[in-house]
């Protein structure tokens, strides 16, 4: 039987398209994404261990703005809730923000130039987010970022573009940078900064002519990494060799890299895997959760690989048919939207149970967010490729239009 082969657009999905707010037009229903967007969590407390040597690069001046009137739910396209009331929202018109569990929204007002459309968003609390403007010109990049849920906010120079920031917490950051693609391979750089984004040390970087060199394959598409702390850090990804699962560590903040395993059971064979980018819990440094989907000759699996002691150990789910979209609060309660239904686990999914909802006919999520046991969103579109957005406060049994 025919091979399928899954792709996805993993770093070239990093920044997204938007219309700055003086050149919004009316709204258009958004196109599907190709992939589930991921919402990066981690937020443990960082203990530095190196200090940062590059030169202090110019802060522009604060620039406050109002936030705007609440409005209807508009044409979403990525959500990030953190608790039942407040989060963000991404739609082809801007960024959003939500205080009521997204019954309503508000269009906030980033310090964007005219003609600047190139924009990753990173999510990192109810009140804090980080935007990243690239210039594909010059090849740097203005870091804009808010601490006080839009109400004002700051920006940077950055030395690099075509990234996204992962936030451990306020000061300790990484950006993770697209250095280009081709051919089945991919390039990339990891920054740090300790300071809230003003100063950046380059800690990576792939070289053209001496890829064969890294530590981290020049081979393969590489998905977003996550770090656990200021030192330790994984990446996954894909390429076209049949049983192998790219999943890769580093213990020194992404200067070098080594292959980690991850035990698939003995009768899983002859598959291509991609493994997406790893799921970390805020609050707790030691667990760790890698989504992996399989490509099989006759069929698809995705299968959920738990770590408790920071990647030491690993333990693989019983596996599922292929996940459009997930939401783990930890590493034992998660639920997954597979082969046109929903799947909840509350033992890292050595069992799944079918929950039984009433998400209407077409409906097709590419995100799910749980916040709590009982309180969950889910972004998608229907058969026509309109967004909508669904909320439950029954662990995923009954939901409704927020």
């Amino acid at each position: 039987m025919k091979r399928l082969y899954l792709f996805v657009l993993i770093f070239f999905n990093l920044t997204a398209c938007i219309q700055v707010p003086s050149l919004i037009q009316p709204t258009q229903p958004a196109p599907a994404p190709s992939q589930t967007p991921f919402i990066l969590l981690a937020t443990p407390t960082l203990v530095p261990a190196l200090t940062a040597t590059s030169t202090a690069l110019p802060t522009v001046a604060v620039t406050e703005e109002p936030v705007l009137a609440a409005i209807a739910a508009p044409a979403l396209i990525e959500i990030a809730l953190f608790d039942e009331s407040h989060g963000w929202g991404r739609a082809e018109q801007g960024f959003y923000r939500t205080l009521d569990g997204g019954q309503t929204w508000q269009l906030l007002s980033p310090p964007f130039n005219a003609g600047e459309t190139s924009v990753s968003a990173s999510f990192y609390s109810a009140e804090t987010i980080y935007l990243l403007v690239s210039n594909p010109e010059t090849f740097a990049g203005r870091l804009i970022q808010t601490n006080n849920g839009g109400q004002d906010w700051q920006q940077n120079d950055v030395p690099f573009s075509n990234a996204k920031i992962i936030a451990l917490n306020p000061t300790a950051l990484f950006a993770a940078v697209d250095l280009g693609a081709a051919a089945g391979s991919q390039g990339i750089a990891i920054y740090q900064s300790l300071d809230g984004g003003q100063n950046w040390q380059k800690n990576f970087a792939h070289v053209p002519g001496e890829t064969s060199t890294a530590s981290l394959p020049f081979g393969g598409q590489k998905s977003m990494p996550a770090f656990l702390d200021a030192q330790l850090g994984f990446i996954g990804g894909s390429r076209p060799v049949e049983n192998d699962i790219f999943f890769y560590r580093t213990p020194d903040a992404g200067r070098s890299w080594t292959l980690q395993p991850l035990p698939l059971p003995a009768t899983i064979s002859g598959y291509m895997a991609i493994t997406e980018t790893p799921l970390i819990f805020s609050g707790n440094v030691e667990h760790i959760l890698i989504p992996v989907h399989l490509s099989l000759p006759d069929s698809s699996q995705a299968i959920f690989f738990s770590s408790s002691d920071r990647g030491q150990t690993w333990q693989a789910s019983n596996p599922l048919g292929n996940a459009n979209a997930y939401s783990f609060i930890d590493l034992q309660t998660g639920w997954v939207w597979a082969e046109s239904a929903l799947y909840t686990t509350t033992n890292g999914g050595q069992t799944w149970q079918t929950v039984s909802s009433n998400l209407p006919d077409g409906f097709s999520p590419t995100q799910l967010k749980f916040v709590s046991p009982q309180t969950g969103w889910a972004l998608g579109f229907d058969e026509n490729f309109q967004s909508q957005l669904f909320v439950s406060h029954d662990g995923g049994q009954t939901w409704n239009v927020p």
